[in-house]
């Protein structure tokens, strides 16, 4: 495990330095506090630390080196300040005498070679996962989980976690799985553990106190061998994992179809067979395919794509689909291409869209009307009423503008306007 911090690139070909913690046993609890110290150590300057993990498990963290890590940075000063972190002692120095100037330097081919064999010893790790195969979570919510491998490829994994009240499929990287298979299938519980091992040792009936846990290879009773109805010993028939999304993702993401209509077709085959809930039209498994293919694989390929139609633009045609297509797959399959909301009081959206026409129409001409009050006269005067100061109470004052001769042709001057009304006049 590699931690780095700033742009690492400034300390490649550096030497690096011993850091000693306080103990083996608070390995993972050191390393997320100096995490999120790292920032306010080195701010601007980059670090680069190796952690040598020789085995990793439930509550366990084991290094091949002890309780030595391999710190390397361009700032000497910065890495003195670690030994302020918890759990860390200092940087290992010639005969303890924990000067700085006699830090102990490790040449950049060894630790280089320590780290291929770690590389090495991981990808060793994830040999043997296959399908069917009993694995432990080792990060994420889910950590420390254990469940059946349902779907594998492509470096990534669906996990089949059975709970007690309910049952999680879980994607992840393979690499964030610990192989378990060699565990007896009498013991395979989600809560796996030592203590679990110990149960079995000492106690002769533990089968039978974990026996309501142990679902994991558990088959579906049959119609002939079942004494009450098969709808009540299976479990939900629809959970968030059987929805049109979660089976387009796991298309996409783990067997790699990149094809619309490809998923299309899977999709309305799930959905004739009742493996997932169906919608309520197909428009909205044609925006999830949509959606789906955007986030989840071309927006991961290329970066300059803002939507589905820079996808059509740019990689051709054959993305080009629409849910009177999907529709056209099965004419059999009882699911409308759209469907008619109906407001609570019975009206349908054809109503709605009527009304508010109508509405807008009202408002059309309320705003003509307003104009046309704008340009009436005063009533007194041969002014607009837009030429009337209005004070702060909204009511009319004296206007200030002169009569225009080619109104009133009988002035020969212009002059002030004689009206005296301060209120809009009554019609």
């Amino acid at each position: 495990m590699i931690l780095e911090y700033g742009d690492v690139a400034k300390v490649k070909g550096l030497n690096w330095y011993m850091l000693e913690l306080r103990s083996e046993k608070t390995v993972e609890s050191t390393l997320r506090r100096m995490g999120k110290a790292l920032h306010g150590i080195f701010r601007t300057d980059p670090i680069e630390i190796f952690i040598p993990v020789i085995h990793r498990d439930l509550d366990s963290f084991d290094l091949s080196t002890g309780p030595y890590l391999f710190v390397r940075s361009n700032n000497f000063s910065s890495l003195l300040r670690l030994k302020s972190i918890t759990g860390c002692v200092s940087l290992v120095t010639e005969g303890d005498t924990n000067r700085p100037s006699k830090a102990i330097t490790v040449e950049d081919s060894y630790v280089q070679g320590l780290i291929s064999e770690a590389e090495e010893r991981h990808r060793k790790q994830i040999i043997g996962i296959e399908v069917g195969s009993f694995v432990r979570v080792l990060n994420g919510p889910t950590r420390d989980y254990c469940g059946i491998v349902e779907i594998i490829g492509d470096g990534r994994a669906v996990v089949r976690i059975i709970l007690c009240t309910k049952s999680i499929l879980l994607e992840t990287p393979v690499r964030n799985l610990l192989n378990l298979s060699h565990v007896p299938k009498d013991q395979r519980v989600y809560y796996y553990s030592p203590l679990v091992v110990d149960l079995f040792k000492d106690n002769p009936d533990a089968s039978v106190m974990i026996e309501e846990d142990l679902r994991l290879d558990e088959p579906v009773p049959t119609a002939e061998q079942a004494t009450t109805p098969v709808e009540e010993l299976l479990p939900k028939k629809h959970s968030r994992q059987r929805t049109v999304t979660a089976l387009v993702k796991k298309l996409i993401l783990i067997e790699g179809l990149h094809n619309p209509m490809e998923i299309a077709k899977r999709v309305v085959a799930a959905l004739k067979s009742d493996e997932i809930k169906a919608p309520k039209n197909l428009f909205i498994c044609y925006c999830i395919i949509k959606d789906q293919l955007r986030m989840n694989y071309f927006s991961k390929i290329d970066k300059d794509i803002g939507s589905y139609r820079d996808i059509i633009r740019k990689y051709g045609k054959e993305y080009k689909f629409s849910a009177n297509q999907i529709a056209k797959l099965d004419r059999d399959l009882k699911i409308p291409i759209n469907t008619v909301d109906v407001c609570k009081d019975g009206r349908s959206r054809e109503a709605r869209q009527k009304s508010g026409k109508k509405v807008l129409h009202i408002k059309k001409l309320k705003k003509e009307k307003l104009k046309k009050k704008k340009k009436d006269k005063c009533g007194e005067c041969f002014h607009d009423r837009k030429s009337h100061k209005i004070t702060s109470k909204g009511t009319w004052m004296r206007c200030t503008d002169f009569a225009s001769p080619a109104i009133h042709s009988w002035i020969k001057k212009a002059e002030p306007c004689w009206c005296k009304r301060f209120r809009e006049k009554k019609k």
